[in-house]
């Protein structure tokens, strides 16, 4: 990804924009789902930009950011579509492991593509990047739940 000082900028709003207009033509899931939208945003930011001053890789920050970002961009309506029509079905057996198989399959394309990115950026191995981008997930995830609560 180049290093263009905007695409990082435009990276975040587009990932903003498109979550909030998935988020308010479907039925949000929960009451404050924007507010967790921009704490998203500030702790993808902000663990990355840490990650990557830890290994001394900073000057790699707007790319790496960029690209993720990018990635959740891309991302963002499938999973929140995915998130809507599990919460939707979730009385009908006949429909959870199709939308289960999605879900996961979502999720294990963000932790792979993630990843990539790090490997990258990091010049480390795969392995070593996918447990790194699934800390982030679960560190984010329980977060995210300390501050908004179960479900978020």
């Amino acid at each position: 990804m180049p290093a263009v000082g905007i695409l990082l900028p435009l990276t975040v709003s587009a990932y903003i924009v498109l979550s909030a207009v998935t988020g308010e033509l479907l039925p949000p899931r929960r009451p404050r789902w924007l507010l967790e939208v921009g704490a998203d945003v500030l702790f993808v930011a902000a663990w990355y930009w840490l990650l990557l001053a830890l290994l001394r890789r900073r000057q790699r920050y707007r790319q790496t950011a960029s690209a993720l970002f990018g990635l959740q961009t891309v991302l963002a309506a499938p999973i929140i579509i995915a998130d809507w029509l599990a919460r939707r079905f979730a009385t009908e057996h006949a429909w959870q492991l199709p939308i289960s198989i999605v879900a996961i399959a979502l999720a294990i394309w963000i932790l792979v593509a993630s990843a990539h990115i790090l490997r990258a950026a990091l010049e480390r191995s795969l392995a070593w990047c996918l447990l790194l981008a699934l800390a982030q997930m679960l560190i984010e995830e329980l977060v995210l739940m300390a501050i908004f609560g179960a479900g978020a």
